[in-house]
Parts: structure tokens; sequence; C-alpha cells
């Protein structure tokens, strides 16, 4: 690996905020485990990263490469332009979702992100449609689409096997009632209730559905509509990300609605798994992983035939149509092939 210096600006402020999420990926590098997510970028390039607060000084020559998840604060936005402006070291930003970077925006911010978009030394997109995105607001072509860290093979090793007798599904993670996030959960619960009214008493009484909560909001939220009633729904706690890969290795089928530009990493776990699933046709990833049964999250003619599919195939194996596409999962889950990417993106 690398000896390149990297510092990586994180949203948290505070200095104990940004030990306790340094100590989780010295656990997680410890553990030969690497988590899909936006910090671990850092990883693909260089051994180890350090976690920079948004009113650190930094000085000229201190690192190779600064990377930043552009969000929508104004202290990070101000000390993200910066950086930028100052150029040494040079800026990789990441943009998050259009939903959550465009939520509270003003002129004023609207500017700012303009001018970091525009002199950031590189802007990686996660999908091809936030790379439009980005694009179309500064009003030139300056987003490029990089691999994610995801791991084929150190997933397969993680994920459990589904348990003889019982039959898991998992379904909207994270379940979400509102704000921006919503995935409409009411509508996917009236489409899998029909459905599991269909199947013989002997069939039902061994299915269960897992789910998670966005926020302490959709806790709430789950408990005062009374989500559950009618279905026998799991309401997990949370957990990390082994344990998760566990559980949804342990699941007979996956169903994930989203709203929005998503980057799919549920899907790729579940694809690396083999597991039969149902997604949402918003993520070109979804589209690739799974492209016999992805479907737009109001199309509930389609979703009860999936979900119909699902259901019935619990006792003798599930329609060819729901598996994820293997090889596709291999070639997006190629970690190494993605690293040596990345390093050329960065024309290291």
């Amino acid at each position: 690996m690398s000896g390149l210096r990297i510092g990586f600006v994180t949203g948290q402020r505070a200095w104990w905020r940004r030990q306790r999420l340094n100590a989780k990926y010295v656990k997680m590098r410890l553990e030969g485990v690497i988590y899909p997510d936006v910090y671990c970028l850092a990883l693909m390039l260089a051994d180890k990263f350090d976690f920079v607060g948004e009113e650190e000084r930094v000085g000229r020559g201190k690192y190779d490469l600064m990377l930043a998840e552009l969000q929508g604060s104004d202290s990070q936005l101000r000390y993200l332009e910066t950086l930028v402006e100052a150029g040494d070291p040079p800026v990789a930003v990441i943009p998050g979702p259009p939903a959550i970077l465009s939520r509270d925006l003003t002129d004023e911010k609207l500017g700012r992100v303009k001018r970091i978009l525009s002199g950031a030394r590189h802007v990686w997109a996660y999908a091809p449609e936030l790379k439009t995105f980005c694009d179309g607001l500064i009003g030139r072509e300056r987003a490029v689409v990089i691999p994610w860290p995801y791991d084929f093979e150190a997933t397969r090793k993680l994920g459990g096997a589904a348990l003889p007798g019982q039959h898991k599904i998992l379904v909207q993670v994270p379940m979400c009632f509102g704000d921006i996030v919503v995935n409409h959960p009411f509508v996917v619960k009236g489409v899998l209730a029909d459905v599991f009214g269909e199947l013989p008493a002997s069939v039902r009484e061994r299915i269960t559905f897992h789910t998670f909560v966005y926020n302490d909001t959709d806790r709430e939220k789950y408990g005062a509509t009374r989500f559950a009633e009618g279905l026998p729904f799991v309401l997990e706690g949370k957990r990390g990300y082994r344990a998760f890969v566990r559980l949804l290795g342990e699941c007979d089928g996956v169903i994930n609605l989203t709203a929005g530009s998503i980057l799919g990493r549920v899907t790729f776990l579940a694809a690396a798994l083999g597991r039969p699933g149902i997604f949402s046709d918003n993520s070109s990833l979804n589209l690739r992983l799974y492209p016999n049964s992805c479907v737009t999250i109001f199309d509930t003619v389609r979703l009860r035939e999936l979900v119909r599919e699902m259901m019935g195939g619990l006792e003798n194996g599930c329609e060819t149509r729901l598996l994820p596409a293997q090889e596709a999962a291999r070639e997006v889950g190629d970690f190494g092939r993605n690293r040596e990417k990345l390093r050329e993106i960065c024309n290291l």
C-alpha cells in the first residue's frame, strides 16, 4: 500500500467524537474488514488516514490529499471553501445525496457549493446520477464517477446462512416515515399484508419481517402508527456492520425501496450474499445487480407481482428473476481493481 498522507474532513466537530470515529476504523483495520462507506475511500489509497475537524488548521505539506464529503452545514462549507482556495493540500470532494445537499440551500450556500465544486482538485461522484447533478449545478463537466470500497469476497466471508425452518425477510433499511428520506412504509406494508394473507397458515407462521428505523422520530412513528400491527414485524436494534451483514445473510429475501438518488450499499451486500431481492429502480447499481426485479417505488402492481413471487418461493425456491447478477456483483466488489482504478483517477 501507499504511504500517501491523507486527511478526511469529518462532520464531527467535537474532538472526542473524532477519536471515537478513529477508534472504529482502527478496529476495522485490525479485523481486516472494509466498510462500504465514504471514509473507506481513504483506505483505498493509503494504509491509514487522519480525521480532521472543521476548525482545524492544516499546514502546507502536511497532507498529500484532503478528502471531504460535501454536506450542507454552514461551518463545513466555509471550511471547505477555505481549503479549496488554499490549494495545498489538494482537496477531493465527494458530494452527498442531492436531496440532502439541497435541503437547506440558500443563495449564499449555493454560491459556496459552486465555488467548492469548481475549485476542488477532484470531484468524485458515487453514481452517474450524482455526476449529472453536480455538473449541471456548476454548469460544466467536473465530477468523475469513482468505484466504491465494495469487497465481494470479504462480504461473503461475513455473511451468515438462512436458518432452516425459518423465513426472514429484510424490509426497508432503514424505514423512514418522514423528512427527505421517506420511503413510504405503509405503501410497502399494504402489498406485504395482502400477499402474506394469501399464504397457507403453515408458511405464515414461519415468516418474520425485519427492519430498522432511521432515527428516534421514526421510532416514535413506528410505534404511534401501529405499523407492525397485523404482520410479524421485528424492529431490530442498532447493529454494527459485521452483525448487520450476518443478519442479511440469514434472510431469505430483501425488499428495499428508497427515495431519491441513492448509493445502493444494501443492494450490493444482498447481491454479494446471493439473496433474492426487490429494489427500487432509482439507482444505477440496483439496476445492474438486480436487473429483473427492480421497481418504481409507487408501481404497486409490479411490486405485488414480485412480492408474490418472493413469498411464494420461500418453501420451494425463489424465481430466478429475483436473484442477483452474481458476475456483476463480483465485478462491482473487486476491491483490488477498484483500488487501482481510484489511484489512477488520482494520478498516483
